[in-house]
């Protein structure tokens, strides 16, 4: 589903370009790659059998791929697939020392965004804006699918965590120099809002599983990253 999901944003920047090309007579094409690191916000604390559990995640590394595609001086629409790590881990606020456990998750990000460019530089720096929509998916690694089956999840002695695909949407400010006539070095703050995985678990025990996870709200994955754009096409 993630792949198709991407591979559809994929074929709609395509058709942008097409489109870019047609009435402007000018077609181009940004490849970029971008390394970093984000962390997740998305704090809980909920209760299950009469004990409080408080639930975050760790920080972890993410990259970026991806495509863009100019329109004028001053637009571009691209799409990147970007992942990495940001484990969950879950704590048992009733058992002096707080001992929590890790559940390794790895997050892939699908997006489509317009960056606004600025019509000024400081200092050879070019701030830009964008926003965009995203497909993401919650993956359990694994490990953590067996640590829910072997410790438990929460109160629980056993649990089947899944995959959460979330629809979403990204906003973030960035800064682009220009290094030499067809590369560019860039540097980008992007905050990606989702709805709360669960990772199948209900809100409530039902029939089919006793383990819950009653979360709620948005999660915010704020990643920060700096790497490459080259320049291909006609400038």
């Amino acid at each position: 589903m993630l792949k198709k999901t991407v591979q559809g944003l994929m074929a709609l920047t395509a058709t942008v370009l097409i489109t870019v090309g047609a009435q402007a007579r000018d077609i181009r094409f940004d490849v970029f790659a971008l390394g970093g690191a984000s962390t997740l916000f998305d704090v809980e604390r909920f209760d299950s059998a009469g004990r409080l559990y408080d639930a975050r995640y760790q920080y972890g590394p993410k990259f970026s791929i991806g495509v863009a595609v100019p329109y004028g001086k001053l637009l571009s629409i691209e799409t990147a697939y970007s992942g990495g790590p940001n484990n969950l881990f879950l704590t048992n606020l009733n058992v002096f020392p707080h001992a929590p456990v890790e559940y390794p998750v790895n997050i892939h990000m699908g997006t489509l965004s317009a960056v606004f460019h600025a019509p000024f530089t400081f200092h050879h720096w070019r701030p830009y804006a964008e926003g965009g929509i995203e497909y993401d998916r919650f993956s359990p690694t694994t490990e953590a699918i067996q640590t829910a089956k072997n410790v438990g999840f929460g109160p629980i002695n056993t649990a089947n965590l899944t995959y959460n695909n979330k629809f979403g949407v990204n906003v973030g400010l960035g800064l682009d120099r220009k290094i030499m006539k067809r590369l560019t070095f860039r540097i980008d703050l992007r905050d990606h809002i989702t709805g709360s995985p669960a990772y199948g678990l209900p809100p409530e025990a039902t029939l089919d599983s006793a383990a819950t996870f009653p979360v709620s709200g948005h999660a915010n994955n704020v990643q920060y990253t700096a790497g490459f754009l080259v320049h291909l096409g006609k400038l």
